[in-house]
């Protein structure tokens, strides 16, 4: 099988599209820093369904728990947010966003590009446990362009969750004025699953 990567600009859905019986064309996400410069790219694993049903079926073994996207080599998640280039949180839907709900922090790289769909201005993790240089970058970006507030809304999972909790946690010490979307508040959907019709009241609760 021959898999072809097609660019898909961040703030573009992507889908993966069969153009030929033995050719994927398997789209790739840039990454970029705050200056908006390209420093990686990642694809998403079109296996990864298959072999995370397999990872449950083997009872989780620890240390083989299948990675949804896979990244460049050498380039290190915990470096940036994902979506948080000045050019795109000056822009005027987005710093409205800013301004009723704060600065929205998810996992993903797909929860980020929906949430974007929908006005909403949301950076990713890449990950469900932010290093200190995004935590950092969280507590500048919220000080600077979303009055010291941040909303975080982790998957619909136990590590998720749990990974949030500790980031809470981190930035109630740095003083920022915080909340977390629970499970039970989400009502089992994840940050890439909102619709349309619901979303501004789901932020309100």
């Amino acid at each position: 099988m021959i898999v072809q990567f097609t660019e898909i600009q961040w703030f573009i859905s992507s889908t993966c599209v069969t153009h030929h019986p033995r050719r994927l064309h398997a789209p790739y996400t840039t990454h970029r820093n705050v200056r908006g410069d390209i420093v990686s790219y990642s694809g998403r694993d079109l296996t990864f369904e298959k072999k995370w049903d397999q990872w449950i079926k083997d009872g989780k073994p620890e240390g083989k728990k299948p990675n949804k996207h896979r990244y460049v080599a050498g380039y290190h998640r915990g470096i940036e947010l994902f979506g948080a280039m000045v050019s795109r949180l000056e822009e005027p839907q987005l710093q409205e966003s800013l301004k009723q709900n704060g600065l929205v922090v998810v996992e993903g790289m797909n929860d980020v590009i929906r949430l974007d769909e929908l006005g909403i201005c949301a950076v990713g993790l890449c990950s469900n446990r932010a290093t200190e240089t995004q935590i950092d970058a969280i507590v500048r970006f919220a000080k600077q362009v979303a009055n010291n507030r941040v909303l975080l809304f982790p998957d619909n999972d136990p590590e998720g969750e749990a990974g949030f909790k500790e980031l809470l946690w981190e930035l109630s010490k740095r003083e920022m004025v915080s909340g977390l979307v629970s499970q039970k508040t989400a009502e089992a959907r994840q940050p890439e699953d909102i619709q349309d019709w619901e979303h501004v009241n789901f932020l309100k609760r």
